[in-house]
């Protein structure tokens, strides 16, 4: 019993100079800091347990049990409700049952894959930091795309404008949220600056929109009916879509596609940029906003033609040049 006992010490001793050894790790990549030496002690606790959870979920990917693999990055001394608050898609929110739906004819074929980010029309990975402000980053995402296919203009614009700006037709501040159809409204009336020139600061200030540095306006936008058919013949035919997930699984991913039923209500807007087909298993590719560190460089695959897996289909739109 005391050999036992001498080996079970041992291994937690090492597990717990590992973990160590990956707190310092991840607060030197990702710069975290904390308030107080308790804050820190609360912090590592969180994270310790994260990591369990991954450890877990890999061996079973390992064992081909899972279709996607977790990871270590910035939400890792998050709580799973901690993430959630800081996403930004208002909630509950739903599709407009009054839009002005985008319908696509029965015959159109869309191509059997397609990648906006090897085309020119996916601009890049940003960073939403702290701020829920992903509706804004997906809004900016799509609009980028059909500037560049249509203009061949490839300039990113300013989130930070309609982080501003935009709460009078319905979009919130950092915690409330918004969505993307709000943001197409404010477009379509007062035009949006370049990210250069109205940079993102990843908090909510006064609005300094100046008209005279307008460089693009919208006509309008359209929705897509709740449907992974008229999802893909967007995606395939028109550029970088809109759209809205349940961010269930995806705190700590770090690669492969999820096949995991979501539970939890649309809380997450992102960038559908393509889709295609891995080892015979269909995805979406999806551009999100937590910077290039995170999942597959910042981008992550969902299970297409899996039942509108976590909700994909959900809330579809792009703008209208």
């Amino acid at each position: 019993m005391k050999l036992f006992a001498l080996i079970a010490a041992v291994l937690v001793t090492v597990n717990a100079s590992t973990d160590k050894d990956q707190w310092v790790a991840f607060k030197q990549t990702h710069g975290k800091t904390y308030k107080s030496l308790l804050e820190e002690r609360t912090r590592f606790g969180i994270f310790q347990n994260n990591l369990r959870t991954i450890e877990e979920h890999n061996a079973k990917y390992d064992k081909g049990e899972e279709t996607y693999y977790m990871g270590v990055n910035q939400f890792a001394d998050m709580t799973a409700e901690e993430f959630r608050h800081m996403l930004g898609l208002q909630n509950g929110a739903r599709p407009n049952l009054n839009a002005t739906l985008h319908v696509f004819s029965e015959n159109l074929q869309a191509p059997e894959s397609i990648d906006w980010t090897q085309k020119g029309a996916d601009l890049g990975v940003k960073n939403q930091g702290k701020c829920g402000s992903c509706w804004a980053f997906s809004s900016t995402g799509s609009l980028e795309g059909q500037n560049a296919i249509h203009h061949k203009v490839k300039t990113p614009l300013s989130e930070r404008q309609l982080l501003d700006c935009s709460s009078s037709y319905g979009n919130g501040d950092c915690d409330e949220g918004g969505l993307m159809t709000n943001a197409f409204k404010y477009i379509k009336a007062k035009g949006i600056e370049a990210g250069s020139s109205y940079p993102y600061q990843g908090r909510v200030g006064s609005c300094r929109y100046n008209a005279q540095k307008t460089i693009l306006r919208i006509k309008g936008f359209k929705e897509l009916r709740a449907s992974e058919v008229e999802l893909k013949k967007a995606v395939g035919t028109i550029g970088p879509i809109s759209v809205a997930v349940s961010s269930e699984h995806l705190r700590l991913y770090g690669g492969g596609v999820i096949t995991t039923r979501c539970i939890k209500d649309l809380d997450h807007a992102v960038l559908a940029v393509g889709y295609g087909s891995e080892n015979g298993r269909k995805y979406w590719k999806i551009r999100n906003s937590w910077g290039k560190t995170w999942g597959d460089h910042g981008y992550f695959k969902l299970a297409r033609d899996a039942g509108n897996l976590c909700g994909v289909a959900s809330m579809a739109s792009y703008p209208l040049l």
